[in-house]
């Protein structure tokens, strides 16, 4: 066997590990940096008001609606015993908030999400049933106080 190929047989079998290792740190910064982008550009599209939906649409289509991003300001609270209840509005229109959190104030701004629901209410044979909304998670919150400062 040649001396010089020999050589440059093990160099590659020595090499491929090292390379090996560069790719797969080059694909773990690569996919840390499109995570990262990802998760900021979720946070402009909500503060921007993309993805977010209009209570109208929810009313009308909630056959069609399963979770949401929902932004407006709290109109009124419901406190329940171990839960609570509070009506958002939009320039659209307001819906009821089912929440197991602590109530946020009337005229706190905030982003939530959450999951549509109908409560089937039928009386005397007419279906008066309601949309709401059960809060997953409360993205963003301001303070009525703080926005009165």
């Amino acid at each position: 066997m040649n001396y010089n190929l020999f050589n440059c047989y093990i160099f590659d079998i020595m090499a491929f590990p090292l390379m090996f290792r560069a790719l797969n740190q080059t694909v773990k910064i690569g996919s840390l940096s499109l995570m990262i982008a990802g998760l900021w550009g979720c946070t402009n599209l909500l503060k921007s008001g993309v993805g977010v939906t209009d209570i109208e649409r929810i009313q009308s289509d909630w056959q069609d609606q399963d979770t949401v991003y929902l932004k407006g300001t709290v109109e009124n609270l419901a406190p329940f015993l171990e839960s609570g209840a509070y009506q958002l509005q939009d320039d659209t229109g307001t819906i009821w908030v089912m929440t197991h959190s602590p109530l946020p104030n009337v005229g706190d701004r905030l982003v939530m999400k959450g999951q549509v629901t109908y409560q089937s209410i039928p009386i005397a044979g007419q279906e008066l049933g309601e949309v709401y909304i059960k809060e997953l998670e409360q993205l963003e919150r301001e303070s009525s106080a703080q926005s009165n400062l």
